[in-house]
């Protein structure tokens, strides 16, 4: 017996790259079947994304694509055809949440629309993420999220250095977040159907999660009329909320944002009690008043220890901090192995592959081994026959290029 909490739920994907894709891939993980329907020729654009990261003799995979697609069932199927579209709605009639990432005049043209969808399927959970939202001039302007989500929101503005370009952000950072805040949405979803018998619409934007992201800031705007902007090291309000670089070259990051209450330790932890003693860092309001002066010493203190040395200070004095780690320090980090954040894939081709799982996790529920994502169309025959079609229908359907 599967005890994941969404187990027996039925899921139809119609959508590309991450954020949509991702939203399924947590679905799957707390137990969802799901199906993703492909264009059969060539299939979720991701397939064949390629970047310098995976230009790796040896690689076999597409890390991206068998991240946000295990545990999915491919069909390929193609809605420009008539009979693909018609063949595509069968699965839909028996589904219980569709999740959907197209533009909304594409769906509009195809009539794929809630309205449209719910006629047929009332209990049917509509999922919908875009770019830009919903309503509004640029509803249906393309986006990706290092645009409508890190650009456009103000995070990229507001976290930059002062004088310097706006910094880079890594593929689909913001992508996972939009998916794990519509599976839930999902999931309230379902839970009021059992309530109601009725579905409902949810809806998401790559834009409105970045304003959610950029949302303490924006709030102060909002009532107070300006909006807090990006500050140097040498300007901050609290030194004690900052990185410093460590002998080694190693970055770390405090962030006592009580200051007064972590004075003493942190003075005493860097080896220099003479500080609470100064009269321009006395408390939090002269350590901002002095905040250069204050950084300068603190930069002076760090770089005489390595930040395996200081770590045992830092942590036995109880301060608040972390190193900046890079990607290869994460994936050897073993507090990311002990909650399980690296599961097994059972992959055909790949043996030991691994990928990053989603954050919730539940007691009572073991964890499992992923399954591969699929190879494009490889469950096409297989769902046709659940949703009722001869194996003759099928063959047609082949002949006209209406699936693959």
């Amino acid at each position: 017996m599967d005890d994941r909490p969404l187990a027996g739920i039925k899921v139809v994907e119609l959508a590309m790259w991450v954020a949509g894709p991702s939203t399924v891939a947590v679905l799957t993980d707390w137990g969802a079947d799901a199906i993703k329907l492909e264009d059969p020729n060539g299939g979720d654009p991701i397939r064949g994304a390629t970047t310098r990261a995976m230009n790796h003799p040896g690689l076999r995979v597409r890390p991206p694509y068998e991240l946000d697609n295990r545990n999915k069932r491919s069909v390929a199927v193609d809605l420009r055809k008539a009979d693909g579209l018609e063949f595509a709605l069968r699965i839909i009639d028996r589904a219980d949440v569709f999740v959907t990432s197209l533009r909304l005049d594409a769906l509009a043209r195809m009539q794929l629309t809630y309205d449209h969808l719910a006629a047929r399927n009332p209990r049917l959970i509509y999922a919908s993420l875009n770019g830009y939202g919903h309503r509004g001039p640029d509803r249906n302007r393309p986006a990706y999220d290092y645009a409508a989500s890190w650009a456009r929101s103000g995070l990229m503005a507001t976290i930059r250095e002062p004088g310097f370009p706006p910094p880079a952000q890594r593929p689909a950072m913001i992508d996972h977040a939009v998916g794990l805040g519509l599976a839930g949405a999902i999931s309230a979803a379902l839970f009021a159907r059992d309530r109601t018998g009725k579905g409902r619409e949810v809806r998401i934007s790559l834009f409105s999660m970045g304003l959610w992201m950029n949302a303490t800031d924006l709030t102060v705007g909002l009532m107070t009329g300006k909006s807090p902007a990006s500050e140097s090291r040498t300007e901050r309000i609290n030194p004690l909320w900052s990185s410093y670089a460590c002998k080694d070259g190693k970055w770390v990051y405090f962030v006592m944002i009580q200051s007064d209450r972590f004075w003493a330790e942190f003075s005493a932890a860097l080896g220099h009690p003479e500080w609470r003693s100064d009269p321009r860092f006395a408390d939090a309001q002269a350590r901002a008043q002095n905040c250069a002066a204050m950084t300068a010493a603190i930069d002076e203190a760090v770089a005489t220890r390595t930040c395996a040395e200081w770590a045992q200070i830092f942590d036995r004095h109880e301060l608040v901090w972390a190193p900046v780690n890079t990607n290869d320090e994460v994936l050897a980090d073993p507090q990311a192995h002990a909650i399980g954040a690296f599961a097994q894939v059972d992959h055909p081709d790949f043996l030991g592959a691994r990928v990053v799982n989603n954050p919730v996790e539940f007691g009572d529920t073991a964890a499992r081994p992923h399954r591969a994502a699929p190879e494009l169309g490889a469950h096409t025959e297989e769902v046709a026959l659940e949703v009722g079609l001869t194996w003759d229908e099928i063959a047609r359907l082949k002949e006209s290029g209406a699936i693959g």
